[in-house]
């Protein structure tokens, strides 16, 4: 009997935790925002020093 009210509470541990870790994975993603990247130019390559 015991064992089975140990793996049961664990069951709901497991359950809470995983709808709690969707949550605060969802109000993460919402929080993100893009922000522009700024690209260097590149520097020219031998092959195209040549042409």
């Amino acid at each position: 009997m015991d064992t089975q009210v140990m793996i049961g509470v664990a069951v709901m541990f497991g359950l809470i935790a995983i709808a709690a870790s969707r949550d605060l994975l969802q109000r993460l993603r919402a929080k993100q925002q893009l922000v522009p990247v700024r690209i260097r130019p590149t520097r020219t390559t031998r092959d195209e020093r040549k042409r």
